[in-house]
Formats: C-alpha cells, sequence, structure tokens
C-alpha cells in the first residue's frame, strides 16, 4: 500500500511541475507565432465605378487599371481610367462563363474563370484572346510575382502555379489567429506578401507566402458606400509608383485610392470579423484562446507526471511501478 503522505506529496509534486512547464511551453508557442499588426486605411481620393461592375479581380499597369467581373451571361475584361472610373474598353467572355480574378504577366492579362476550369489569356493591348491555362477545381483569386502566380479557390490554401505551363508547384495553406482562413478571394501580390480579400470580410489581410501566416489586418470597412450599396469588398490593385492600392467592392458605385497605416494602440483593437458575424467572432477568439490553454496543460501536466515516475524510478523503466525489472536482452533473444 502506498503512504498517504507520499500520495499527497506526489500531487504537489504533479502541480508544481505543471505550473512551470505549462510556462515553458507556452513560451515556445508564443514565439512560433507571428504578431499581427493593425491597420487603419486613409484615403487618397475617391473616383466612380461602373455599378454595374461585379467585381472579381484588380489590377494596374503603367497607369490603367484592369477590372475583371462576374455572373453569367455577364462577365467581362475591361480597363478602366484611374482618373475618372470610366471604361475606356470591355471584352465579354462567353455566356456560361464567370469571370474571376485577374493577373498580370509577361505583356498578357490572365483572367480565371469560377467553374469552367480554364483562364483566359490575353494581349494587354488589344485583349485579343492569345492562349488559355486549364485547371481543377474553381478559381477565384490569382495574383503574380517575380517567380509564380498565386491562386485562391475559396479554401485556405493558396496554390502556387507555374509562369509557363500553370502547374502546381506548392500548395500554402493560410492561418489567422492558429486557425485556418477560409474563403479566400481576391488577391494582389506585392513582394514577398499577398494582400486578399476574403468573401464577406471587411478585413484585407496580408499574408506571409513563406510562412502562410497572416501578418497584418487592415480595417477597410470604413470604405463602404454610404447608404450601404452594392455587395461585398472585392477588388485590390497596387500602384507601385504611388506606393498606394485601389479598393473597390462587387456593385459599388465607388473606387478608392487608399494607403494604410499602423494602428499604434493595438491592445485595445477590436478585430474587425466577417461582415455578417461581427458578434460571434469574439465569441470564437475567446474559445481558441480557452482551448490553447487547456491543451498546453494537459500536456504540461502529462509531461511532469512522466518526469517524476521516471525520476523515482531512477529512470530505469516505467515497469519499475510493478516492482519488475526489464530483464537484460541475451545475445541469443536480439534481433539483428
Amino acid at each position: 500500500m502506498v503512504p498517504r503522505n507520499y500520495s499527497m506529496n506526489l500531487l504537489i509534486s504533479i502541480l508544481f511541475l505543471s505550473a512551470i512547464f505549462s510556462q515553458f511551453f507556452c513560451a515556445i508557442i508564443s514565439a512560433e507565432s507571428e504578431p499581427i499588426n493593425q491597420y487603419e486605411v486613409e484615403i487618397i481620393q475617391t473616383i466612380s465605378h461602373e455599378q454595374d461592375a461585379f467585381t472579381q479581380g484588380l489590377l494596374m499597369h503603367n497607369g490603367s487599371l484592369y477590372e475583371s467581373t462576374g455572373l453569367y451571361n455577364e462577365s467581362t475584361l475591361r480597363e478602366v481610367s484611374p482618373e475618372s472610373g470610366e471604361v475606356i474598353r470591355s471584352i465579354s467572355l462567353n455566356d456560361d462563363e464567370f469571370g474571376e480574378g485577374l493577373a498580370f504577366h509577361n505583356g498578357s492579362l490572365i483572367q480565371l474563370t469560377w467553374k469552367s476550369g480554364v483562364a483566359h489569356i490575353y494581349d494587354i493591348d488589344n485583349f485579343s484572346e492569345i492562349g488559355n491555362f486549364s485547371y481543377s477545381g474553381e478559381g477565384w483569386g490569382i495574383c503574380s510575382n517575380d517567380t509564380n502566380f498565386v491562386m485562391s479557390n475559396g479554401s485556405s490554401e493558396l496554390t502556387i502555379r507555374d509562369h509557363e505551363n500553370f502547374s502546381i508547384v506548392d500548395t500554402v495553406p493560410i492561418n489567422y489567429n492558429g486557425s485556418p482562413l477560409e474563403e479566400i478571394n481576391e488577391l494582389e501580390c506585392v513582394g514577398d506578401y499577398i494582400f486578399a480579400n476574403v468573401w464577406h470580410w471587411e478585413s484585407i489581410f496580408m499574408i506571409n507566402l513563406s510562412s502562410g501566416e497572416v501578418v497584418g489586418v487592415i480595417d477597410a470597412a470604413p470604405l463602404f458606400p454610404e447608404p450601404h450599396s452594392g455587395g461585398v469588398l472585392n477588388g485590390i490593385a497596387y500602384d507601385s509608383v504611388s506606393d498606394t492600392f485601389w479598393l473597390t467592392g462587387k456593385r459599388w458605385p465607388i473606387m478608392h485610392q487608399v494607403s494604410w497605416r499602423p494602428i499604434l494602440n493595438t491592445s485595445e483593437d477590436v478585430e474587425v470579423g466577417p461582415s455578417e458575424s461581427n458578434d460571434s467572432n469574439g465569441n470564437v477568439s475567446e474559445s481558441n484562446e480557452m482551448l490553447h490553454s487547456v491543451i498546453v496543460l494537459l500536456i504540461s501536466f502529462l509531461f511532469s507526471f512522466v518526469t517524476l515516475k521516471l525520476w523515482g524510478n531512477g529512470f530505469s523503466s516505467v515497469s519499475g511501478s510493478r516492482e519488475i525489472d526489464n530483464p537484460l536482452v541475451s545475445q541469443d533473444d536480439s534481433r539483428d
């Protein structure tokens, strides 16, 4: 029979070691996660935007805006003036195609389709179609960096695709606050980062493509038209000349040229969530934090218990608790 004072000492020791190791594991987990910076938008100018445009992709090249619009029987590719918002030229997709994201590469515009599995390639000078890429699954957003295309499909993953043949090079899971960031939509590549719209969110997410972690969140709620008209926030175009961004939404009557600045006191900021579920977002975050604490405590408890047991047995054998020592393996019983 185990003495009562031994059991009490064992319990106290486990609790003591759990407290120590929980701090140790928390420090490791915190060190591995990247900080998420909060930003607010600063509007430089606002221009008109064709309200019939169901914006799915937006980019800027050589001083002109290029826009992909969606919906069956209505999808187009357009060149838009950044001075007035006027549509300079436009071509229509087939009636059975739903236009999606838009990217520029090597003198060409690449326009995704939602469920048709085809990406159209157009000469940017005259909008003539010069080829196409095929792919499986849905097409949502696309952008191009120095080495590859980056494409979204409405999931929490970004697909890296080859510039020449559109083959998959890599798939990067995207995480926000420790959870997958679902329904990633329109994309804009800027250096090593991806700026992304997420369906039904009033924020723009800055993603470190190397790690797959969200490292910044831009609150775009002040950009919505007043009175509220149109659809969700969608459309990000980076102007490398002025180091600014052009932003709009689906069937918005306006388009904004903006920059963003960091919010200095982020500890008091309220996290901006999906426009349809802002109230529930705080509860989800609190639940995640509670689950994280419970997991850390359980791991710490288990580690402390095993350590204490091995310590008590002289680190010779866990089976020592039954007072049975593992016999030495004879040379005849061993396996080569």
